[in-house]
């Protein structure tokens, strides 16, 4: 069994292509809840964000889970499959485990340690959990991933500054008008809307209207603020003619601003408006930049514009590296503890050192013939004792230890092997 990562990024495929394999939540526990019945992959979690589409796997070595995976994409629509088998990236073991944890510290996102993809990071564990996709290997690795993500932000300073792409948006409000006397409307009440309009509130934004499908929503959230006014997607065609910035955040599939239900506002309008589109699929039509009064900012074009903020912390990434390492070398150390040959033979040798160290303590009471049986006698005990766990060890395929085998593995160590030499080091002498 291997770790394996099958990924779309945004480091080498636009967003206008990552919007294309971009799920729902529906289909992403569709794929979990297929992915661990193929036989061979035991565990799977989807980690979804504007920025990346990534499928870690735990699952039988040396088979190709590609194609697997990529058929699976179909249901994300006609071009989504084409455009993951063409984008698409797989990487293995160890290289797994370091990718995760460098994208919870923040040092994979577009903002440089920025602190939300950590939460993302959970949310794609718990969603795995719920739809049954994660086990005894993902429970490990996440918890990690988490501990991994924390340490780099509590020793580093590598999210100092601006911290994620809401604020990024709302920093580019900032330059380009006076926030002020200007009226903001937020697309979108979740986590990154919410990010973003709270950012606008604490910046004194003159006016701001939250849109959401969920009307209820919006409205919640502007109590939660203490300010702005709650409208619903209907109302954002009529409401654009007294705004002067929209921030566009939601989880549609479709662009919640149509070129066509606005056309006939924006062709009239000479007043300039900012449109922030940080939604993968985009919720603003490309086309609307074709008026002069609109000028449209989607999240790649963003990345450009927080090169400065990545500047600064750049000079953190080295420190935040080593602490990676450091966890990335823990759970190695762990999974290969798992091995079931190793931990056998450690596990017998343990036991026969200490009935032989026992025996020669009360040999002193026989004589030699009966000091001799005596030592006999406690070897023999200690590995009859060891019988029934031991079998239950070397049941399964080595290379294919049942998830109780695995739990039973890891216990073994805690319980016995502990402070005994790393169990990695005896399976590659």
């Amino acid at each position: 069994m291997e770790l394996s990562l099958h990924s779309v990024t945004y480091h080498d495929c636009p967003v206008e292509m990552r919007e294309k394999v971009s799920l729902s939540e529906e289909q992403r526990r569709s794929m979990l809840a297929e992915l661990p019945g193929h036989k061979g992959i035991r565990e799977a979690v989807i980690l979804q964000t504007c920025n990346r589409t990534e499928i870690y796997l735990w699952a039988k070595k040396d088979a190709d889970w590609g194609p697997t995976v990529g058929e699976l994409f179909s249901q994300a629509g006609p071009e989504a499959l084409q455009i993951w088998r063409k984008y698409s990236k797989q990487t293995h073991g160890i290289e797994v485990v370091r990718h995760l944890f460098t994208v919870a510290a923040g040092l994979d996102s577009q903002m440089l340690g920025e602190n939300q993809i950590l939460s993302q990071v959970k949310s794609a564990y718990t969603e795995s959990i719920e739809s049954r996709g994660s086990r005894f290997i993902f429970h490990h690795l996440f918890h990690i991933a988490f501990r991994a993500g924390k340490a780099v932000r509590t020793h580093t300073d590598i999210n100092c500054g601006a911290v994620s792409i809401s604020l990024a948006a709302v920093e580019l409000a900032k330059e380009k008008t006076e926030l002020g006397k200007s009226t903001v409307m937020i697309i979108g009440a979740g986590e990154n809307a919410e990010l973003a309009a709270r950012y606008l509130a604490k910046a004194g934004v003159a006016g701001l209207i939250i849109a959401n499908r969920n009307k209820n929503k919006a409205a919640e959230l502007c109590e939660r603020l203490g300010c702005g006014r709650a409208i619903g997607l209907d109302e954002i065609p009529e409401a654009l003619d007294d705004n002067d910035v929209v921030i566009a955040s939601t989880g549609a599939t479709q662009p919640i601003i149509a070129y066509e239900t606005v056309e006939g506002i924006l062709r009239n309008r000479t007043r300039a408006i900012l449109m922030i589109d940080i939604a993968v699929p985009r919720d603003i039509d490309p086309r609307i930049g074709k008026f002069d009064c609109a000028t449209i900012v989607n999240i790649d074009e963003l990345d450009k514009r927080i090169a400065a903020n990545r500047e600064k912390r750049s000079s953190e990434i080295p420190k935040a590296e080593r602490i990676i390492d450091e966890f990335t070398d823990k759970f190695e150390k762990w999974l290969d503890s798992l091995e079931v040959l190793p931990v056998v033979s450690q596990l017998t040798q343990k036991a026969t050192e200490l009935a032989k160290a026992e025996a020669k303590r009360y040999a002193k009471d026989f004589d030699k013939a009966n000091a001799a049986k005596l030592e006999v006698f406690a070897e023999s005990l200690a590995r009859k004792l060891l019988h029934g766990p031991v079998s239950f060890l070397k049941e399964a395929n080595a290379e294919d230890p049942t998830t109780q085998q695995l739990r039973a593995l890891d216990l073994v160590n805690k319980m016995f092997l502990l402070n005994e030499p790393s169990s990695a080091n005896g399976a590659k002498e």
